[in-house]
């Protein structure tokens, strides 16, 4: 990607290569400087002419809370589908989070034996943590690493320290629990005409 006619920041490529892929920047994010390109996206005149660029090849740039991230100008509607699929696995993580004596939310550090235990000493946290449907793992703190590292990959998790295995909650997980409560309502209405309700997602 090259310069046309707008000023460009340096890292113009950088963003581009982020957001191309789904994920999000968070205002929070330490990992590969995302705080950074946030600030750089932040900047009024630079998000004036990354958006005009970025409009050229259909994508548009969404903020959130602290947060940006790509929209395809007139997606299918069946690739939004797809993607709600794909955040339809997030309800029952979004529910054990929310359960947990310390609940887990937007800034909040853990670790994912941490949860495990927890989630060992309270059968209820242990049935919704065994009935998340897309891991197999043989303990409960594998099966904890294994949703940390889907997160993490999603760019909702931050991991801040290896030995420790210590992660941060990102900003854009405002997104996904907005996304997760849109798929519930969606669910909850009943929808059987093939339609999205009007719901946009990322």
């Amino acid at each position: 990607m090259e310069s046309t006619n707008v000023k460009l920041p340096k890292q113009t490529h950088e963003i581009f290569s982020v957001m191309a892929r789904g994920n999000f920047i968070s205002s929070n994010g330490t990992k590969d400087g995302m705080n950074r390109l946030y600030d750089v996206i932040n900047n009024p005149e630079n998000f004036d002419n990354l958006q005009a660029y970025f409009n050229v090849i259909k994508y548009n740039i969404e903020r959130g809370n602290n947060f940006f991230y790509f929209a395809k100008i007139d997606e299918a509607n069946s690739l939004i589908e797809k993607k709600l699929e794909t955040f339809e696995k997030y309800i029952d993580i979004i529910d054990l989070f929310a359960s947990m004596d310390n609940k887990i939310t937007i800034g909040s550090r853990f670790r994912p034996s941490e949860i495990a235990e927890e989630c060992n000493a309270n059968v209820r946290l242990k049935q919704k943590l065994q009935k998340i449907p897309l891991y197999r793992s043989e303990t409960l703190s594998n099966k904890v690493r294994e949703i940390c590292d889907l997160m993490t990959r999603d760019s909702f998790l931050d991991r801040e320290d290896e030995q420790s295995e210590t992660y941060k909650v990102l900003d854009a997980y405002s997104y996904l629990m907005d996304i997760v409560n849109a798929i519930a309502v969606y669910e909850e209405t009943g929808n059987t005409d093939g339609s999205t309700g009007g719901i946009i997602y990322n």
